[in-house]
């Protein structure tokens, strides 16, 4: 009975042993499997935010489709003060003897916050005042071309050659041209300056100019102005022709033998001395340079070189219109290739030879069959301008 009892107490003590050993383990494998529980959610969780964002910013266009500035602003990564978009089709420079890639991502880069903007980027879009408006230019009739001619706010006499030589609307009786100067607000005796420009403007009816600075680098900002001012005052013109001042113009030419007023308007139509596989300068000293943080894209679109192109009146508003949306460049022509790429419209090809980027020297017969020649300005302009103009039925075609 001893032996029994001994035995049954042993046994009970060693079941309750067992018992709290067994219950201490599930104890420690609940509190285990609830901590592995607890790491894996946490661990999904930070994948997944984690995977959420690369795709995010992988697929992030640096080009966008609205022009609404509130919507435009809604697409930014609030928590990135200065969000810069991937550039997937940045390549590396290629070998100059080799042809440059162009580009395979948008190179029309979104519009930045106000407080990142780089100080060669001109301000843009903003509300900028028409201070000069010959708005009536185009109120008694729909031009059949119109001259926006860039030069700066303090150089009347290249004006006034220009209204005597090919910018002269009276010379032209068979097509209706109309001729237009687009400046800025003069840098340097800014208020003897503009008091000669609003005489000027009393005289010939004929400055567009906006409240910005007449920079070189705000050429962009006039030929936008230009393009405004079509879309608002000019929009039933058919053709637009862009020229600097130092340029020597053959309008019959232009007219008869390449717009044709005898054939239907194009449209999407934009041609002149197209530039190719060519980038941007990232040497300071250049007077083109253009920093990575204006433009991180190795090659510009094809473009028209700046001192003369041609387009359909349709381009202005739909160029105006495109840099509502992208960051503007200082590099006039070539911004307008990156519109022009935006919009997927590529430049048309002119007839061969008929844009010369260079100066030439002249010859009435060779100069009867272009439509620009560069580099003529001043006196030598009119000189040049009065023989051919008097001389130039007598080459033959």
């Amino acid at each position: 009975m001893a032996t029994f009892t001994l035995i049954h107490t042993f046994d009970r003590g060693s079941l309750l042993f067992s018992i709290q050993h067994h219950l201490e383990v599930i104890m420690v494998g609940e509190r285990t499997c609830w901590t592995y529980c607890k790491i894996s959610v946490l661990t999904i969780f930070s994948f997944s935010t984690f995977y959420f964002f690369i795709t995010r910013r992988d697929h992030f266009h640096i080009s966008y489709s609205s022009s609404n500035p509130s919507e435009l602003n809604e697409q930014l990564n609030p928590l990135e003060p200065n969000p810069q978009p991937s550039l997937s089709g940045l390549k590396p420079q290629p070998n100059p003897s080799e042809p440059k890639p162009q580009p395979t991502e948008s190179p029309g880069l979104g519009l930045p916050l106000s407080t990142t903007r780089h100080p060669l980027t001109p301000p843009y879009p903003y509300p900028y005042k028409f201070l000069l408006n010959p708005q009536e230019k185009c109120q008694k009739q729909n031009p059949f071309l119109i001259l926006l001619v860039i030069g700066e706010s303090h150089d009347i006499n290249s004006r006034l050659i220009i209204r005597e030589t090919w910018g002269n609307e009276s010379n032209y009786i068979d097509v209706a041209v109309v001729t237009v100067f687009l400046v800025g607000v003069s840098v340097t005796a800014t208020d003897r300056v503009q008091e000669q420009l609003e005489e000027e403007m009393n005289i010939y009816g004929d400055l567009v100019q906006q409240d910005f600075t007449d920079t070189y680098y705000n050429l962009t900002l006039k030929t936008l102005m230009g393009m405004e001012w079509i879309s608002k005052y000019c929009p039933d013109a058919s053709y637009v022709m862009k020229i600097d001042n130092d340029m020597f113009l053959n309008v019959d030419y232009l007219v008869h033998h390449l717009l044709q007023p005898g054939l239907p308007v194009r449209q999407n139509y934009f041609t002149g001395y197209i530039v190719a596989n060519t980038g941007p300068l990232r040497a300071k000293e250049y007077k083109w340079y253009v920093p990575k943080e204006v433009y991180p894209n190795d090659t510009y679109p094809p473009y028209c070189s700046g001192p003369g192109y041609a387009f359909s009146a349709d381009m202005a508003k739909k160029i105006y219109h495109a840099a509502q949306t992208i960051r503007v460049v200082p590099m006039e022509d070539s911004f307008m290739g990156i519109c022009l790429y935006e919009m997927k419209i590529p430049p048309t090809n002119p007839p061969p030879n008929i844009f010369n980027g260079h100066r030439i020297n002249y010859d009435l017969c060779l100069f009867n069959k272009l439509i620009t020649v560069h580099h003529y300005r001043g006196d030598e302009l009119r000189d040049v301008w009065k023989d051919f103009w008097a001389k130039r039925s007598g080459c033959k075609d």
